[in-house]
């Protein structure tokens, strides 16, 4: 067990490496200063506390559309959307005065397959800037998000739309070319709306002049600028350090309960438990806590009760194989039965007891284990039990034979694929025990660790050299990451989540026929079909699924861990200190 001589030691270590993480200003044993409001506007009666959330990542931008799963958290407090999941699974309205029904004036299938549905708003939305947030900011953003001159966010939904219509203020029509099962269940990063009194003069000059692309980029608007509709106002933005904001009186569910939050970017596990342990940050969570640093955490806490420490599992780890020739170094992983030897030669156990105590739950697929479909996917699925002497059966046949030193070679050039991960204790740590595991079978990897910093950069994530493994999200989204449609190239800034450019035709009719079937056991069905493509092909490895853990001080009420098919931090607006 880890206990207050572990925490000591951590600490020791992060005092004399690290310093502080922020600025002097930044630590201590109370809240982090307050940061300066856009407005001199008198806030209504609120907690006049400041909540500091630390995260990993800091986004590229906070628009949800343009960053990623592991950005979410950093993004949800200054952004709403018409939708949301709360923490019983549930869809509730945000924007939306109501849900769209099938089969309903509200929602209507043609027999050649199209769609139109009709979102309501609620009355009364406005941006930050106190500006009526209509459905002309719907139709605005459809036009950004699907143009791909803006260069920014991928594809998908828009490109199963073919208009949005506006009827009223409050009312606007979107017209599917296809069924689109999801159209009452917009996730956050789908379809929020745009400013069109901010962006449109910018977007407008990239129609007219495709050369202004990087201006509209660049705008002030994708940075410190942002205006959303989310609990919290963006009011300042220094880069690589903080985002601070303050409560929204015209928030859609209410104005928040806590006057100010601040979103503190930490990429050192051992800072955030430090600024934990001395009350400076509020929560812990989007992968700024190790499963060892949740555990010494909690033996502190459990004693003391200050605060609460939870795990939640929320993700997936993988390994991506490039299948860009452009970038690819070791074509030998073109070979299928080259990347069934690696496979073969995965040691899940060790990870399992290496990393997480054997408590993860390892996984050879994205889909999650308790899926009501799982049992049929497990059976028609390929599976890779970990055996080194067919690792070497397949190398062999694929022409490689041993060398001196008991590396696979051919033709005297040694199989030494690059294998990268992100920086972070748990990912070094699978760098390390899958180096050795793949060694012992006679592979030979180059081992190289991705600065956290790099991680803003979609270009640098999609041009690795061999094998990357990245977190993505667990569930049937995470089919999508190996959609030929989700692949990042220089035309569409790099955005979309198929970092390995695998592109595979009978997966791609699958993906497309399950975003167009309604049934429900029929896209059950489809989904088995896409795992038995992906298992079968492996353009990447699924390894586990990580064990998240969210810590807050126990003075604060709200938060609770987090899942595969809940916004993380959907009651933001909710949360008090006691």
């Amino acid at each position: 067990m880890l206990g207050r001589s572990a925490i000591a030691t951590i600490l020791l270590i992060f005092t004399v490496s690290c310093g502080p993480s922020t600025g002097s200003s930044k630590t201590g044993a109370g809240p982090a200063s307050e940061p300066a409001s856009s407005s001199a506007a008198p806030q209504p009666a609120g907690q006049d506390r400041t909540v500091t959330m630390a995260v990993r990542y800091e986004p590229p931008t906070v628009v949800p559309k343009a960053g990623s799963g592991l950005t979410a958290g950093a993004v949800r407090p200054f952004n709403a959307a018409l939708f949301l999941v709360d923490g019983d699974g549930v869809t509730k309205p945000y924007l939306a005065a109501s849900l769209p029904q099938l089969n309903t004036d509200t929602w209507r299938v043609f027999p050649d397959g199209r769609m139109e549905v009709t979102y309501q708003l609620k009355p009364g939305l406005t941006w930050h800037d106190g500006h009526p947030l209509t459905g002309e900011d719907f139709a605005f953003a459809y036009r950004v998000y699907a143009n791909p001159a803006s260069g920014l966010f991928p594809p998908t939904p828009q490109n199963l739309m073919d208009s949005v219509d506006v009827k009223d203020p409050l009312t606007f029509v979107i017209a599917y070319n296809k069924p689109f099962p999801d159209a009452a269940n917009f996730t956050f990063g789908d379809f929020e709306p745009l400013p069109r009194h901010v962006l449109e003069p910018a977007f407008q000059a990239i129609l007219t002049d495709p050369n202004q692309q990087e201006s509209f980029r660049t705008n002030p608007f994708f940075a410190g600028g942002y205006i959303g509709a989310g609990p919290y106002r963006l009011d300042k933005w220094e880069p690589g350090t903080e985002l601070d904001g303050s409560a929204f009186d015209g928030h859609a569910l209410g104005r928040a309960k806590i006057n100010k939050f601040i979103v503190r970017v930490m990429p050192d596990e051992n800072a955030v438990l430090s600024n934990l342990l001395a009350g400076s940050v509020t929560v812990g969570g989007d992968f700024t806590l190790r499963y060892e640093h949740g555990k010494a955490l909690k033996e502190d806490w459990d004693n003391s009760k200050r605060g609460i420490v939870q795990n939640q599992t929320s993700s997936l780890n993988h390994v991506l194989v490039q299948y860009r020739r452009d970038y690819l170094k070791v074509p030998a992983l073109m070979d299928l039965r080259v990347r069934r030897a690696l496979a073969h030669s995965m040691d899940r156990d060790a990870l399992n007891e290496g990393i997480f105590d054997g408590n993860a739950v390892m996984t050879e697929t994205g889909i999650p284990h308790d899926a009501r479909y799982f049992p049929d996917l497990d059976k028609a699925m390929t599976h890779y039990a970990y055996d080194p002497r067919l690792t070497e059966q397949l190398m062999t046949e694929a022409g490689f034979t041993k060398d001196a030193q008991g590396k696979f070679a051919s033709n005297g050039e040694r199989f030494s694929p690059e294998f990268i991960v992100e920086q972070g204790t748990v990912f070094e740590r699978t760098l390390a025990i899958m180096s050795e595991t793949w060694s012992r079978a006679g592979i030979e990897v180059q081992p190289g660790v991705l600065p956290t910093t790099a991680m803003r950069s979609n270009e640098t994530r999609a041009t690795f050299t061999a094998l990357y493994s990245p977190s993505t999200s667990a569930g049937e989204r995470s089919l999508q990451i190996h959609s030929s449609t989700q692949i990042g190239s220089p035309a569409n800034g790099w955005n979309g989540g198929n970092r390995g450019g695998w592109s595979f035709p009978e997966f791609d009719r699958l993906y497309e026929q399950y975003n167009a079937t309604l049934e429900r056991s029929e896209r059950d069905k489809l989904v088995i079909e896409m795992v038995k493509v992906h298992t079968d092909q492996l353009p990447a490895y699924y390894t586990y699924f990580n064990i998240g853990v969210l810590a807050y001080l126990s003075e604060l009420k709200g938060p609770a861990a987090g899942n595969v098919d809940r916004l993380g931090y959907w009651n933001i607006h909710e949360w008090q200190f006691t």
